[in-house]
This record gives C-alpha cells, sequence and structure tokens, in this order.
C-alpha cells in the first residue's frame, strides 16, 4: 500500500485529469485500488428521479457488480434505508467504528456491509461524492472476503482525495446523468410498462414510432388500448398476478416472471399506409400482425402487501417497427466495404444469397466471396451467428456520447 506525497500527487493527476478525458476514471481508480490495498474500486452514478443506473467506471470489478449491485442501494436494501439520509462528503467503513454522534440511527454502527459478499468482494468503504435531488455519485472500495478493513493511512488518504473528487465529479455531471430516456431508447425493441389499470407508465422511442405504425395498439390519454379481447386479457393477468403476490400465494413470482406473448391479428386491409406521398399501403389486402410479449413484474420484495404494485413489462414485434440494420454503424465498426454492405443488409431482411445476387446483379460466387470477407471482418463464421450480429446493432444515435457541454 502506498500512501506517501508523490503517490496522492498522482491521484490528484488523475482527478483533475478527468474533466477533459472520461476514460482517465479508469486511471484513477486503477491507482487508487493500489494505494489503498483494495481488490477493486468502483465508481457510479444514478438519476435518482427516476431510480435508474446511468453511469459505471471502475477497475477490478467483479462481472456482476456494476449492475446487480447497484440498485438495491437507495431502494430494495432495508439495512440501507439510512444511507439516504448519510451526508455527502463524509467516509463509511466496514468493520471500522464510525463517528455518529449526530445521527442517532446510525451512532457507533460497526462492521457496515454495503451488499452481501459476491464473487469474494466485499464493500469496506463507501463515500457519496454529489448527492442533489436529481443525481447521485457514490465512489466504493471492495476487498477479499477474508481482509481486514482499511488501514488508517489508507483511510486519510481518502479523505483527503475527498474534496478533489467532489469537484471534479460536479464538473463532470452531465456525464454521470445521462438522460434515463436516452438510455431506455438503447433498447432496440418497442417497450411499454403498463399498471393494472391500464396506465402507461413508460414508453421508449421504438414505442412512439410503433404507435405511428400500426392502429393495432393505441395509447389515449397515457391508456393503453389493444384491440380487443387482447386488451381485457393483459389488465385481468396483471390483476391477478398483484392478488397472487399480495397473497403470497404459492409459485405467484414465478408464474408473475413467467412471458406471455398476445398475437393480435387485423382485418384485411388494415395494416397502417406507409408514410409515402401517395399514402399507399404496402400490406394491402393482408392481415396485419402485431406480437406482444411481456411478463408481470412487482415493486421491491420488502414492500407490504398493501403497497405491492404489479405491472407488465411489454414489448412488441411488428413488422414496420422492426429496426433495421444501420449501414453506417455496420461500416464504421467492421470496416466493411459498401458491397459488403448491401450483401449483409440483404441478408438482414432474409434473402437467400442466389437473390441477393439477383438483385445486386453479379455471380452467386462472388456473392459467395463476399460473404466469405464479412465473416472475417466481424469474427463470424456462418450465416445464422452473423444475422445474431446484425440483428442486435445499435442504432447509429444510441452509442453516441453526450455532449459535455
Amino acid at each position: 500500500m502506498k500512501t506517501n506525497e508523490s503517490e496522492y500527487d498522482r491521484l490528484l493527476h488523475d482527478i483533475y485529469e478527468t474533466i477533459d478525458n472520461p476514460c482517465a476514471w479508469k486511471d484513477f481508480c486503477s491507482h487508487l485500488r493500489e494505494s489503498v490495498g483494495a481488490a477493486s474500486v468502483h465508481l457510479f452514478g444514478f438519476d435518482r428521479q427516476r431510480d435508474l443506473f446511468s453511469w459505471s467506471d471502475g477497475f477490478g470489478l467483479a462481472n456482476a457488480e456494476p449492475l446487480e449491485r447497484i440498485r438495491p442501494l437507495y431502494r430494495d436494501d432495508v439495512r440501507l434505508s439510512w444511507l439516504r439520509a448519510f451526508p455527502a462528503g463524509k467516509w463509511l467503513h466496514c468493520g471500522v467504528e464510525l463517528d455518529c454522534a449526530d445521527d442517532d440511527d446510525a451512532g457507533g454502527t460497526t462492521g457496515f456491509a454495503l451488499y452481501p459478499v459476491a464473487d469474494g468482494h466485499r464493500c469496506v468503504a463507501l463515500c457519496k461524492l454529489v448527492d442533489h435531488q436529481r443525481l447521485t455519485v457514490i465512489l466504493a472500495c471492495s476487498a477479499q472476503a477474508d481482509d481486514a478493513p482499511l488501514a488508517p493511512a489508507a483511510r486519510a488518504l481518502l479523505e483527503r482525495l475527498t474534496p478533489h473528487l467532489s469537484r471534479a465529479v460536479r464538473l463532470y455531471a452531465r456525464r454521470f446523468a445521462l438522460n434515463a430516456d436516452a438510455l431506455a431508447a438503447r433498447k432496440r425493441a418497442p417497450a411499454m410498462l403498463v399498471s393494472a389499470q391500464g396506465e402507461v407508465l413508460h414508453s421508449n422511442e421504438p414505442a412512439q414510432q410503433l404507435l405511428r405504425a400500426t392502429s393495432l395498439v393505441r395509447v389515449r390519454n397515457r391508456r393503453l388500448a389493444l384491440t380487443a379481447p387482447h386488451h381485457a386479457r393483459l389488465l385481468e393477468d396483471i390483476a391477478v398476478s398483484e392478488a397472487r403476490l399480495r397473497s403470497r400465494a404459492n409459485g405467484a413470482q414465478a408464474a408473475a416472471a413467467r412471458f406471455r406473448a398476445l398475437r393480435i391479428v387485423g382485418e384485411k386491409g388494415e395494416a397502417a399506409r406507409d408514410a409515402s406521398p401517395d399514402g399507399a399501403s404496402s400490406a394491402s389486402g393482408q392481415h396485419e400482425v402485431l406480437y406482444a410479449f411481456y411478463n408481470v413484474v412487482v415493486t421491491p420484495d420488502d414492500a407490504s402487501a398493501a403497497e405491492l404494485r404489479a405491472y407488465a413489462a411489454l414489448t412488441f414485434y411488428h413488422p414496420r417497427s422492426a429496426p433495421p440494420v444501420d449501414e453506417k454503424v455496420l461500416a464504421a465498426a467492421f470496416d466493411l466495404s459498401p458491397a459488403e454492405c448491401r450483401i449483409a443488409l440483404l441478408l438482414a431482411e432474409g434473402l437467400a444469397l442466389k437473390e441477393i445476387a439477383a438483385q445486386v446483379g453479379v455471380q452467386h460466387d462472388t456473392v459467395r466471396k463476399q460473404l466469405q470477407s464479412i465473416f472475417q471482418k466481424t469474427a463470424t463464421r456462418r450465416q445464422p451467428e452473423l444475422l445474431r450480429l446484425l440483428l442486435n446493432l445499435p442504432g447509429g444515435s444510441a452509442g453516441a456520447a453526450p455532449d459535455a457541454g
């Protein structure tokens, strides 16, 4: 463990380097881990208005750490209810008696545990660097399960660094507090969260596009409207699941989590018209089909029966709402030529190689050679593997970093 002045100067330099260089956070976490003798260091942020994880970086993190251990921090773990009121800029240390004379609930706390031991790590030190109505940013140090608490010199180093960390985080706050709607929109499928009363609590941008593409699903006054009998079936399913969960019925949680599917079929010629100048429908004379996949999710397990609420997490599939493969992302990510991009796009549309050759106007062998080049550049070996990759590419705007301003 290093705690000399040169080490402090290096960490200080790392902290202020992050203001202009977001990649420097990982360097800081790596150096801090070495300096205090921790097994891992994790820096993460929350959008508190929507209770969503919004940012994460660190060094030596366990696989489960970034997502599975964050959400309980401010909502699910009753042992941490007093942490919401714990002052920003003050460190909590596991196994060290806390000086909390001003906080009766936390006074004299020893053996503090942020979350259970998992993957051999446990939290030994934690500090809320920034904590206000919209955003909370926390720095946590973890150790091996059987390690002792941080040494006094390491705790003193953390205290010295805290005001500088808080200042850097405040200057960097716009990157920490990513827009939650943008995060939801990264899920490419249309998605909605719906209550037992049919109220739409959240819908992402693809869902908004879906509403413009079909009449088989509508939202009126924030209420979901599906065609009969699917609407009644969905709301009844949520209500029954909620009642069974409230009564702690045997198998209620497993039944709620199970995915269901609704196949909603419109009348012939009912398909929504494309946004073309003449308004002609590309699906005229055919049955329009919409698939809705959903499971039932609930409020935290520690909620009382009277407070428990159930919601349907819906994901839709509709031919005209299915996101196309983004050619720009494909070319930028894998350095495909324009001809190779075209082959990949036609494959994703379901065309066979002979059909692609006829449409492009080249020999079948030419298409096969281009496909082999695509396999090599994308590190895939077979068409099913390539198709899975193509259908899971991000949209062109999903990976764009927000303007730091």
